[in-house]
């Protein structure tokens, strides 16, 4: 076949570089790796176990760590580059600072989000990438003691999962709205005619992850389509999802942490005082770390 392309490729004046031409090979699951040999001519073509595409990663394994790890990379890249010249010029105003950040730095992180397989542990590196750009750029240091979600309320700025729940469901969108010979589509709506389920979870499909995107939005995994033919409608119905669930979700780990600070609602926990602040501690190694603390901030007992 890559005999066939590069003889192709001369009836119509192209030259294939062979320098830049690699082989990708991902195996069927179960079945071990063996590096195939293919050739162009009397030149063997160069084996890779991930190549960069258009700026995406594809690996061999078909995961997404190594592609997290480059767009972390390349964010971590232009939020440096812009440290003295905007995160600490104090003559531009924070709402100037924090746009510039989306433009910039939001876009190189979340760059071919669309088509994530997500894990939670992926999430978390994400947002926490996310948050410490925000305390950077606000100037807020660890020891002011000012929770993630006030750091996202001060700079108005979305947590990083609602972001890219509002990129892939308007993503499947524009698919759903293709031509029905289009790849993407055929992806999409495809199904294995053959194969075997083995025990235990399977791995997280593109499919999961619109499931449970289209449900923390309140929408219907079974009519979706439906309602995504009308483009406009879509749009807002997407917006007014991404909004109820950032509320939601700040509205959950407010209430998680209220419950975790506030100990005596449960009785049977034991609880250990502060004596600079009365601060109810669940353990006796946090009252100490919290006692070290209290007195740093200059707080002296009653």
């Amino acid at each position: 076949m890559t005999s066939c392309f590069m003889e192709t490729a001369k009836m119509f004046g192209l030259e294939v570089s062979l320098k830049k031409t690699e082989v990708l090979h991902q195996p069927a699951p179960h079945h071990d790796y063996q590096p195939p040999h293919i050739s162009i001519g009397l030149t063997k073509l160069k084996t890779v176990n991930q190549f960069t595409h258009l700026g995406c990663t594809i690996s061999s394994d078909a995961r997404i760590d190594n592609e997290i790890d480059n767009r972390l990379a390349k964010a971590n890249n232009a939020f440096g580059r812009l440290h003295k010249r905007v995160w600490k010029n104090n003559q531009l105003k924070k709402h100037t600072k924090i746009s510039v950040y989306r433009a910039v730095v939001i876009p190189t992180l979340l760059f071919g989000t669309e088509s994530w397989v997500l894990y939670w542990h992926h999430l978390q590196l994400l947002e926490r990438f996310h948050q410490r750009c925000l305390h950077s750029i606000l100037n807020i240091h660890w020891s002011d003691f000012i929770t993630n979600i006030e750091v996202l309320e001060l700079a108005e700025s979305a947590s990083i999962e609602s972001m890219l729940l509002k990129t892939q469901v308007r993503w499947v969108d524009h698919v759903s709205r293709m031509e029905d010979h289009r790849l993407p589509k055929i992806v999409l709506y495809g199904e294995l005619s053959t194969g075997h389920h083995d025990r235990g979870a399977p791995k997280k499909r593109y499919k999961d992850c619109l499931k449970k995107s289209l449900g923390a939005c309140h929408i219907d995994h079974r009519q979706w389509a439906d309602i995504a033919s009308n483009r406009a409608s879509w749009r807002l119905t997407v917006r007014w999802a991404a909004t109820s669930f950032e509320e939601d979700r700040r509205a959950h780990l407010t209430d998680k942490r209220q419950r975790r600070k506030n100990p005596t609602s449960n009785p049977n926990q034991p609880i250990f005082p502060c004596n600079h602040c009365n601060r109810a501690c669940l353990s006796h190694i946090g009252l100490v770390s919290h006692q070290r603390a209290c007195s740093r901030r200059g707080h002296t007992p009653p």
